[in-house]
């Protein structure tokens, strides 16, 4: 039987679980997003859009990876790291990418999962001051950016 004392770290885990993966109240999940997403496509410039799926990709990975970090007490993050430099992008570059994005979320996922519930109202750096506030805005911001990816993906290319 669940412990009442981890039941908010449980939801949030859960939630982010269904955004990453699947059954996210609020469209496709980033994976099911993902799926279907060739090189090609993760890699083209479109008239509509400012980055590219592949850079999506990898600033999601950036902020899910700062998130750990800053649970786990650090409080720099690199931006120079966030919104790498692209080129022409390649079959096994895409696939690293990928690979690595959801090697974040299981990170974080992980994480949240050890994490007990007094542990939501702890102070970390950043925007938001709690490891809630933290977790929320992850949500947010992956909902967000794969909104993004949705729609590059319906774009045609330049």
């Amino acid at each position: 039987m669940e412990s009442p004392k981890d039941a908010e770290v449980r939801r949030l885990a859960d939630q982010l679980e269904r955004s990453f993966h699947g059954g996210a109240w609020h469209g496709p999940a980033t994976r099911e997003a993902l799926a279907e997403i060739d090189t090609a496509t993760a890699g083209r410039r479109t008239d509509g859009a400012r980055n590219t799926i592949v850079g999506l990709v990898r600033h999601i990975t950036f902020w899910l990876d700062a998130a750990c970090l800053r649970i786990d007490g650090g409080c720099e993050v690199n931006p120079a790291a966030d919104w790498p430099q692209e080129g022409r992008l390649s079959n096994e570059a895409w696939s690293r990418a990928l690979a690595e994005l959801e090697q974040a979320h299981a990170r974080l996922h992980t994480l949240l999962l050890d994490l007990d519930d007094d542990r939501l109202d702890d102070s970390v750096p950043g925007s938001d001051p709690t490891v809630r506030g933290l977790l929320l805005g992850i949500l947010q911001h992956n909902a967000y950016h794969t909104g993004q990816i949705v729609q590059i993906a319906r774009e045609p290319a330049k």
